[in-house]
């Protein structure tokens, strides 16, 4: 089984996306939802969700393993099916500067009244 430590140090892997198997969806994290997110991947942000590991906040979304090929396929991307995760070749490097932009942002919707609260209380 695979850690919350390891699945947060492969999701900022550079040059790599990954998705973890949980049952019949995936479960993305930080930089590879970021990525995702900023080339089209349709989410509502309400199905993002955030949880504290060690004091810092962690970015996460579930999708369907067959929404997440279809759209790899759609755009052409590498990809790699693994028994635990998907894998999958950036053709460009996540801008840490937008990653963390969008991360505040996010942290800030969850936060505020039109989500109801934090999840993290």
């Amino acid at each position: 089984m695979v850690t919350m430590v390891s699945k947060l140090a492969l999701s900022s892997e550079p040059g790599w996306g990954v998705a973890f198997r949980n049952g019949a969806s995936i479960e993305v994290y930080q930089q590879s939802l970021f990525w995702l997110l900023s080339k089209g991947m349709p989410c509502d942000m309400r199905d993002i969700t955030l949880s504290d590991l060690l004091g810092s906040v962690v970015v996460v979304c579930q999708f369907s393993l067959q929404k997440l090929v279809e759209f790899l396929d759609f755009n052409e991307i590498p990809y790699f099916l693994e028994d635990d995760r998907v894998r999958w070749l950036l053709p460009s490097n996540i801008s840490n500067i937008y990653y963390i932009q969008w991360k505040k942002h996010t942290i800030e919707l969850n936060n505020s009244e039109l989500y109801g609260g934090s999840v993290l209380n």
